[in-house]
Formats: structure tokens, sequence, C-alpha cells
């Protein structure tokens, strides 16, 4: 082992080894040092700059796992970390040489190295066991494709045009159009650029002629490898006119029965992923709303995302979210030539002499001042939320599919341009964070403008991401005279426009000041008189919606002890009159409609799904959806995780109970439950030294928490994620069914063994990031 100050200037004076000016740097360098220095500097740098021939074998050397690769003539067994490093060795001296070899046997996950620096058994960041690692399913990748894709793990020769450096790497699949490949990190990829590409090894192995020349494509996408920063992917489009590739396909599945296998697993992979897909759109917390421009069309809603609808709905249950949407507020979000955009909104009700006000505000629609004006008003209410607005532009293709659906969709598909998703981020919990911040000398009257009118425009219509009824009972068309009492004053008079067992739709003949919870009592003037045993004359009712115009209500009657006859009364009638009365059918989506909303949602997907099983007594998340590239938090998540999959650890160790056990109890009626989760991330260059999380709930006070995220910010990453849990009552829908149905006749033990999985989801999560809007309420950002 050379002195370090040997090794230091030997590694100056690498780039120099063959520059005309060689000599003099070294003299420079060496000036006032013994002749000996000199001289040990070029012994050494004659060393590690003589070719080497030695093939090099890191099986059960180093961690990680090894794979044959022929490089400059030379067979080595080498893991991807080695690979790396022998295409950054070769850049830097300039060919295959013993500084090369030295590298190679010396890289940081070696078995010895590690030892020597005392991390071979230092204790991971998570465990690589942990209940909490997760499986990644990409959600929208449909394996419904046009060509074969066929997995090949096979070694490639790849040139760079930009840099003219030779790069060698691997196949990971291969169509007609693209391929995939795994390359060295140490080089420059950049999008766009054409590469040219020789298959080395399938040459070798392949009788296809015209294979061992090279094959141009370009670059569409460069992917990270989350768990190793030595490799990346290259995602390309084949630029050359050759079917080589597609000879190649065709000669791996020429045996039939290798191909239908083939096809098959394509099969069972894609209803797995469509399996998950479908239990995300139909929990989601978020809501999502299509557009004509700036009017609200359509809304789609789910298991858990009724929240959101209903927060927008007044005190006579009239739907006013459309007023959110309003036209200058959606021409700034739809600008021309803007594919997407994302935006929060901060959000509170008023009441006021008996009529709830809605407020909203866009971040870019006020002063600061203003904002926090809006902040100390609102936030003091438990109405207080800040939701964020993620615009998506629908392309050519997507309108057409929804303006496929104009007949079943009342018209509203027909002119659709945007799709959003409307999330929320914040509730009245967090509201003291808003409260930090002094409140500006302004006038509560600032605030005017962003009160919404009274009057709604227009009510979108609303579709369930599922074809099943969601009536506790039948509805029946029927008419009959009645009386609105309120205690005991004849408030109208009308008549009934449909009815149930318990609930009532009428129309009176003038308009009534009542409101969604008031009690009124209704007399049926004609129904009385077939049995008068019964408190027709004033049966009790709770109204549920009040029309616009305070003329259309809808009712409930109150369950008690002395209307429970009277109940069995209007079933009676319906179940006797069944060939007079028309059933009044709920209109629920076609499966080709929930189909084209499925394509369309899933490459718009702004939160993180998590799908828990549960394991004996325990739940346990299982799978989590994502989306390539991933996001930065979830990048995190990927680096901590081992074997390809992300782990959980940060968020929910230590925070079972809070986070999943309680919020997934099987209870009717349960909601989904939200918390927020603090990430820091210590890191050193890219390397992650320390990962901390605490819930809100764990910090001491405000002071604590700021300190904690000033921390973060200082050493590394800061994430704040929001948390949200559900109880799963039934993960199947109709798409499900049907996609099971079609897999059981390829294969019936693949189809069961997914039913049995899908069925086994217990509980439903999702993660959102809301960093930037933490760092933006306790005025953190830099």
């Amino acid at each position: 082992m050379q002195p370090p100050e040997i090794l230091s200037f030997t590694e100056q004076l690498i780039p120099a080894y063959h520059s005309p000016d060689f000599e003099s740097l070294l003299n420079q360098l060496t000036e006032g040092h013994p002749p000996s220095v000199k001289l040990l500097v070029k012994m050494e740098l004659k060393r590690l700059m003589t070719p080497c021939t030695k093939s090099i074998d890191l099986r059960g050397r180093v961690q990680g796992e090894c794979r044959e690769y022929q490089l400059d003539g030379l067979k080595h067994w080498l893991d991807d970390v080695a690979f790396n490093t022998y295409h950054k060795g070769v850049k830097r001296f300039g060919s295959y040489t013993e500084g090369v070899w030295d590298l190679l046997y010396n890289t940081r996950n070696n078995f010895r190295v590690m030892k020597q620096r005392g991390t071979l058994n230092q204790g991971k960041i998570t465990e690589p066991n942990s209940p909490f690692e997760v499986e990644p399913v990409k959600l929208g990748y449909d394996l419904k494709r046009q060509e074969n894709r066929l997995k090949i793990s096979s070694q490639v020769k790849i040139i760079l045009r930009n840099s003219k450096h030779t790069v060698h790497g691997l196949s990971i699949d291969l169509s007609s159009s693209g391929a995939k490949f795994k390359v060295p990190s140490a080089f420059d990829y950049k999008l766009g650029d054409t590469i040219s590409v020789t298959f080395t090894e399938l040459s070798e192995t392949s009788e296809v002629p015209g294979l061992d020349q090279a094959i141009e494509y370009r670059i569409l996408a460069i992917d990270d490898s989350y768990d190793n920063d030595a490799i990346k992917f290259l995602r390309t489009l084949k630029l050359t006119e050759t079917n080589v590739i597609e000879r190649i396909i065709i000669e791996s599945l020429r045996d039939n029965s290798q191909k239908a296998k083939h096809d098959n697993q394509d099969k069972i992979i894609r209803a797995r992923t469509r399996g998950y897909e479908h239990s995300y759109l139909k929990h989601t917390s978020n809501l999502p709303v299509f557009f004509s421009g700036s009017e609200l069309q359509m809304v789609l809603m789910t298991e858990n995302n009724q929240s959101i609808w209903q927060y927008w709905q007044d005190e006579r249950n009239q739907q006013a979210l459309s007023n959110l949407f309003n036209s200058a507020r959606m021409e700034q979000l739809t600008k021309d030539g803007l594919r997407g955009s994302s935006n929060v909104l901060y959000a509170f009700k008023h009441d006021h002499q008996g009529k709830t006000l809605f407020f909203s505000m866009m971040m870019p629609e006020a002063t600061r001042a203003q904002r926090h004006l809006f902040w100390h008003i609102g936030a003091r209410r438990s109405s207080w939320k800040a939701f964020r607005l993620s615009v998506f532009e629908l392309s050519d293709q997507e309108r057409q599919e929804l303006a496929s659906h104009s007949r079943e969709l009342t018209d509203r598909s027909s002119a659709l341009t945007h799709c959003a998703i409307l999330q929320e981020i914040t509730d009245s919990t967090s509201a003291k964070d808003y409260l930090l911040v002094e409140k500006p000398a302004l006038a509560s009257s600032e605030l005017a403008p962003f009160r919404h009118p009274r009057k709604v425009s227009h009510t979108p219509i609303n579709i369930y991401y599922d074809a099943r009824s969601r009536r506790r009972e039948p509805r029946y068309r029927f008419k009959t005279p009645l009386q609105l009492h309120i205690e005991g004053n004849v408030l109208a008079e009308g008549f009934t426009i449909d009815m149930s067992k318990r609930g009532l739709s009428i129309v009176l003949d003038k308009a009534v000041d009542l409101k969604a919870g008031d009690s009124a009592q209704i007399n049926f003037r004609e129904l009385r008189l077939y049995d008068k045993s019964l408190p027709l004359d004033a049966l009790p009712y709770t109204v549920i919606r009040v029309g616009p115009e305070g003329r259309k209500l809808q009712l409930m009657v109150e369950e008690t002890t002395q209307t429970l006859k009277s109940i069995a009364f209007f079933n009676s009638i319906i179940e006797n009159n069944q060939d007079k009365m028309l059933r009044k059918d709920e209109v629920l989506p076609s499966a080709h409609l929930l189909e084209g909303l499925h394509n369309i949602l899933l490459d718009k997907i702004v939160s993180a799904p998590v799908f828990v099983e549960k394991v004996g007594a325990n739940l346990r998340p299982k799978v989590i959806g994502v989306n390539y590239p991933l996001p930065p938090h979830l990048a995190l998540l990927a680096k901590l995780g081992h074997d390809n999959q992300i782990t959980l650890e940060p968020i929910y160790k230590g925070h079972t109970n809070t986070l999943l056990a309680t919020p997934m109890r099987r209870i009717d009626g349960a909601e989904p439950q939200y918390h927020e989760v603090y990430i820091a991330a210590a890191k050193f260059g890219a390397r992650i030294q320390s990962v901390e999380s605490r819930l809100i709930t764990d910090f001491v006070n405000i002071k604590d928490r700021i300190q904690f995220i000033q921390h973060a910010l200082e050493l590394g990453e800061l994430f704040v994620l929001r948390i949200s849990a559900a109880p799963v009552f039934d993960p199947f829908t109709t798409l499900m069914r049907s996609d099971l149905s079609e897999l059981a006749q390829i294969s019936m033990p693949h189809a069961k063994a997914l039913e049995k999985e899908l069925g086994a989801m217990a509980g439903f999560g999702e993660i959102i990031d809301i960093t930037e809007e933490v760092l933006i309420r306790l005025e953190l950002t830099q």
C-alpha cells in the first residue's frame, strides 16, 4: 500500500498521464519533495495505467447479484455496482487497466471493504424482513398491447451519439417498436438522443440474420433505479427500419405452447393489475370532476369521497360545488396550451340568518395580507378546509371516449374538455397552524369577493364508480294529495311524486322556508281514510333536501315505535299494487362507461393508494399503487426498500394502532380517518444517512414541530404526508368480477387465487404529499 501522499499525487496525475506536458506537471506537483517521491509516483502511475488481461469474478465477494459480462474480449462476473464502476474506470483510465481492476475489487459493497470500514454488520435504516415492505404495482399499466413485448435479459453494446462513448448494458424487454435497457449511471444520457444498439449476446445465440448490425433507438425516458444508484433504465423507440426484433420475438415464441403461455401470463398480470386499479377507483378519497370549459358537468363518486361532495351542500342540502369553479378561476387553471396545473384552495362555511354561505380562495387570487385575513377568519371555524385541485386537459382520444356516452350522461359529456382531481389536504385539526401569522389590519369586508353566490347556476350529474344500486329501498311513482304541517299549523298543500316505505318526494303549491334536518308532519288527506287507526294525519318526517325554489322536498319518516305500523302500511300499499305502481329505477352507469372512466383517470393519479390485508389478527400493508417516475416522497421510500419493494416503515412502524387498526375497524358507517406524518431524511450527498418520522401528535408543541422541520431541511429532505385509512367492506366491483370471469376461462387456478387475494383486502389508505402546503402555512418557505 502506497503512502497517502503518493496516492494523492497519483490521483491528480491520472488524467494527464498521456499528455505531452505530463513531466512538467509531475515536476510541479513534487517540487520540494525528495526525488524518491517523484520516482514512486511514476512507478504507481505506470502500474495503474498498465493494460490488464485478468478476468474478474466477484461472486460471493460483494453484496449484490452478479451476472456474466463479456467486456473488451474478457468475461467477467460483475454486480451492478461493479458494472457501473467498470465504465467509470475505463472512462477515467482510457481502457481496462490495472487501475480499473483495483477499483472493481474495492467497490463500496465489497464484503472485505465493508468489514474494513466497519459497515459490514452495521444496522440498516429499514429492516429487510419488515412487515411494512410492500409490492409496487404500476397503475395504468395495461398489458393489452397491439404488439408482443418479450422480457429478454441479454447483453448489448450501446454507442452514445452525443459523446461517442461505448456503453455496455442489458436489454430488459423488447418489442417491435421499442425496448428498455439497463445501463450504468456513469454516463450522461439525454432525452431525445439517438443511440446505436448492437445485441452482442443475442447475435451469438440466435440464428436470425442481421442481428449483429447496429439498430438505432431514440431515448424517450430515463428512469432511476430506486434501490441502486449505479444503474439507470432507458426506455426507447426503435428508429431503424428492420424486422430483426420481430423475428427474435417470433423465434422465442415459435412453439405454440410457449406462445400461449406467454400470452396467458400477460393476461394474468393484466387481470391482477386491473383488480387493484378497480379497487383504487372505488375507494379513493379524491373527487374526480369533469368540465366543459369552465362549467362543471360531472362528478365521480366513490365509497370514501362523499364527505367532499357533502361539504359543498348548503342548509337546504342543495349541491353548491359548481360555484367553487367560477369562470375566472377556471380560466386561470385551463389556459390554452396548459396540459396540467395544480393549486391550493382554502375554504370555510359561515352561517348567516339560517343560511349557509361558502367562502373559498385560491392562492394566486389574493394578496398575502388577504390570504392571512382569510386564514384568521376561516381557521377559527370547524368547517375550515384546504383542498388541492389538479387540473388535466383531456386528450382528443379521451374526449371522443366520453362523447360516445353522451346519451347515457344526458348530453353532459359531448363537449368535455378537462378533468380535475379535488383532494382534501387539511382540515380543522390543523387549523391552529394558520393562526400563527399576524392578523392583518384589514376589514372583514375584504373577503367579500371570495364569497360564493347563493344561486347555484347548475348541478353536475354524479356517477358512482360501480354499477350497483345504493338505495336502501326501491322507490315507486305514486301521486296522492297531502298537507305539510309545522307544529300543527298548515304550511302548504301538495302531492307526492314518488315514495318508498320510509321516504317521500313531494311538490308543494308554494315555497316554504325549510332546511335539511328540520322536522315536519304530513297529513295524507286520502290515505288516512284507509286506516283511521294510524296517525296518517300528522306523520312525522325529517326534511332531507329542499329544491332551489323551495317547493320540491325530499323527506324521510322518523322511525319510532309509533311510526312502525305506518311504515308497514306503506309497504303493504307497494306490495299490493305492483301492477299499478311504476318502479323508479336508479340510473346506473354501464360497464362501457366505467371502463372509459377507468382508462382516463389512471394516468392522473395524485395520491398513492395502499392496499391492506389481514394476517391473523394483524393488519399489514401489502401493495402500493404507483406511477413512474416516482414522486420524491415515494422515491425516498423506494430507496429505503429491499429487493425492489417499497418500504412504508417510516410511516407505519410504531403507529400501526393509530394508522391501521383503529381507522380500519369494520364498523358500519365508518369514514376515512386522516393523520399527518412528518419524515426527516438526513443525507450525505445522495446517500440517506438516517430517517426519523413523527405523527403530528408526537410533537410537544408547535415550536417543537417547527424545529423538526428546520432541522430536516438543513440536513437533507423533509416530507409531510397526509395518510388516510378506511375499512374495506366489499373489495369487488362489477368490472373486477367481469375480469375474473375472463381470467377463469384461461386459468381457473389463477382466477381463484386472484379472487382470494383481492377478497382478503381489509383496508384501504392513501398517501398524499402536503409538504409544500405545510411550509406555506407555517411561513417556512425559502
